[in-house]
């Protein structure tokens, strides 16, 4: 028989500031057992929006000293930045090199 813990009969809340640590908690242990899973991760989140409005812009503009404001503050985006600018290097070299397959009539 297994015996349970009491907790004396209070039970804690758990509102979304707790839910929010409990997906946390589960992303990062999917992360661990398979690390690519990491980068559908970032994908989601609201930093990877930002960083790829930011690169946006950056292709747009033309005075030198608004690019290298903006190509710091890219760089300032750490981890998240080399993820999107890898992600579309790779979006690139894929479109230039489509995969090679029979012709589609």
């Amino acid at each position: 028989m297994s015996k349970k813990k009491k907790t004396g009969g209070k039970k804690r809340p758990f509102g979304m500031k707790e839910f929010v640590n409990s997906v946390d908690d589960v992303m990062r242990q999917q992360e661990k057992k398979h690390p690519p899973i990491k980068q559908v991760h970032a994908r989601l989140s609201p930093e990877w929006k930002r960083v790829s409005e930011k690169i946006g812009r950056l292709l747009t503009i033309k005075e030198e000293e608004e690019i290298e404001k903006l190509r710091e503050a890219i760089v300032a985006e750490g981890e998240i930045a080399t993820r999107v600018l890898l992600d579309f290097l790779l979006t690139l070299v894929r479109k230039a090199n489509p995969p090679e397959g029979p012709p589609q009539s």
